[in-house]
């Protein structure tokens, strides 16, 4: 599941057993997911951009 919210695209995708792809381009910010204010909704992997995924899959 790829999205760029915690609480809603990060949680469907946990909440199905599917592998979670936070993009930090939208709503949800780095600091959502580190620090002593984080989320409990951990995404599997992290990028910023889904551009990103060119160089994965090239």
């Amino acid at each position: 599941m790829v999205g760029d919210r915690l609480n809603t695209d990060i949680l469907f995708g946990k909440g199905g057993g599917l592998a979670t792809l936070l993009v930090l381009t939208g709503i949800t910010a780095e600091a959502d997911i580190t620090g002593p204010n984080a989320s409990p909704i951990v995404p599997d992997y992290v990028t910023n951009s889904l551009a990103d995924l060119r160089a994965v899959s090239a």
